[in-house]
């Protein structure tokens, strides 16, 4: 079968964006220390930082699990709403606060981040050699947040398709969301790769969709079980270049 689209996951694939922070959820501390801050700031009564951060590296992981097992949909706003309900019983907070509050964890997580070497070149190359592209995140933040971020490293204008997991309730690694995206972009998917640094979101996945995958180790946050073979495993983005070609 022929390659006719390359579908890619964003965090730890095209943009990186754990900034200082060696592995998750810690790297989450900017934007809870964000949206507490104006929280603070509108007369909220919570209780010091520490528990509130505490509180969300407690919540999260299960709800994260949740998602991705294809339970209810994880949004950043409801995971703040969770946390002062959990902490504080949120004590007069109002729902546009929340709002308010999601934005700007947003805006000091999305701050933190930096493309992977080769983003642009990759998307550049695989447009110009005529593959359709698309993008597929498991992410809490909204698809505006990260539509900024694509814009603002000139990463923008490549897909032809693209998926948000908290917009549209879908999560890797459930086939669902891969097959939304190859549905717009109107191919098989036997002729369709997915590229993802987390095995068993990623690799999962797109395996379960139909799919070949490939596995990017451009960091070493995720551990790579036995039970798992990506069709191809990468250091860097160049490398893909080659890995289509032999596929070809």
């Amino acid at each position: 079968m022929s390659i006719e689209a390359v579908v890619f996951d964003l965090g730890g694939t095209l943009i990186e964006y754990t900034g200082p922070y060696d592995n998750w959820p810690a790297l989450e501390t900017p934007g809870l220390q964000a949206a507490y801050d104006f929280l603070c700031g509108q007369g909220g009564q919570l209780p010091d930082f520490a528990v509130f951060r505490d509180t969300g590296f407690a919540i999260l992981p299960g709800k994260w699990e949740t998602a991705v097992s294809g339970g209810p949909n994880l949004r950043l706003v409801d995971f703040l709403g969770d946390i002062l309900h959990t902490c504080c019983g949120a004590n007069g907070i109002q729902p546009a606060w929340l709002v308010e509050a999601a934005e700007l964890y947003q805006t000091a997580l999305c701050a933190q981040a930096h493309p992977l070497p080769g983003a642009q070149e990759i998307l550049t190359n695989l447009k110009s050699a005529g593959y359709k592209l698309g993008l597929l995140s498991n992410t809490m933040f909204t698809g505006a947040a990260h539509i900024n971020d694509l814009q603002r490293f000139a990463l923008d204008g490549y897909f032809d398709a693209m998926l948000f997991s908290a917009d549209a309730g879908k999560w890797k690694p459930q086939p669902t969301p891969y097959l939304h995206v190859l549905a717009e972009l109107g191919v098989d998917p036997a002729n369709a790769v997915f590229i993802g640094d987390a095995p068993e979101h990623d690799i999962v996945g797109a395996h379960a969709a139909g799919m070949r995958a490939v596995l990017i180790r451009a960091s070493q946050r995720f551990h790579l079980p036995d039970w798992l073979t990506p069709d191809a495993t990468i250091e860097n983005l160049w490398e893909l270049t080659a890995v289509l070609a032999d596929w070809s």
